[in-house]
């Protein structure tokens, strides 16, 4: 194996470790996304925002399955096995596809916000509810207010003109059983609040598939550069 090709070899060995640090990041990102998803499931999340659920758990399998990949080229760098760095390459380019598949997905997603009504779906679908005995819906509320800093749908005048209640703690980071004082609440709605949030998530998603899917093409290049190198050398009859 020439001088070349042994710097390749090494480089391979480099990037998977570089490799299960980028599954470990597809992992993180897929259970952050889906545990906020899931955790508001039952008051139906997704008729507001869409539905996360598919490219979350994606890149979770896809993280998890990273791991064994990388192993797999790390043993085949280092004991220079064609067959090894082949089957590598075969399974790295596999899930490099599904990436770019979610990362599509997650785009065309976030494409089709414009197509959603936040303010009309938050309004409907949760904040409505806020007065009546739906404490799903209520703690909902809250604990968007309390997280994003936001009050209401549009501002906090809305729970004096839609709901006829005051202002809850949650719109002032207090105690949701205390009330808020006008000078204190959070100026910007939640209608606003979330539709960024969804955004944010949407192109997180699409941006870290695509970002370590272009790290992936690289490793199946080097990998298959090797692989040539070593079925060179067998063909010539002498170990490398």
């Amino acid at each position: 194996m020439g001088c070349g090709m042994g710097v390749i070899k090494y480089l391979l060995f480099i990037f998977n470790f570089i490799f299960v640090l980028c599954g470990l990041a597809i992992l993180i990102v897929g259970v952050l996304v889906h545990l906020g998803d899931k955790n508001y499931s039952n008051i139906h999340v997704e008729d507001i925002t869409g539905d996360l659920t598919f490219p979350a758990i994606t890149l979770i399998v896809i993280g998890s399955i990273i791991f064994l990949i990388a192993f797999f080229g790390c043993c085949g760098a280092i004991r220079e096995s064609h067959c090894m760095i082949v089957t590598f390459a075969c399974l790295l380019l596999t899930i490099l596809i599904i990436q770019v598949a979610v990362a599509i997905y997650a785009f065309v997603v976030l494409k089709n916000a414009d197509d959603i009504n936040f303010k009309e779906e938050y309004t409907k679908n949760v904040f409505n509810k806020y007065r009546d005995s739906d404490q799903e819906s209520k703690n909902f509320v809250n604990f968007v207010q309390k997280e994003l800093e936001c009050c209401g749908v549009d501002d906090y005048r809305d729970f004096a003109n839609i709901l006829h209640i005051g202002i809850p703690g949650s719109c002032c980071g207090k105690e949701v059983s205390t009330e808020c004082d006008q000078s204190h609440v959070y100026k910007k709605g939640c209608a606003v609040a979330l539709e960024n949030l969804f955004r944010t998530a949407c192109a997180g998603l699409g941006g870290v598939a695509l970002g370590i899917a272009a790290i992936e093409l690289i490793g199946i290049i080097f990998a298959l550069c090797l692989a040539n190198s070593i079925k060179n050398a067998e063909r010539r009859g002498y170990s490398v």
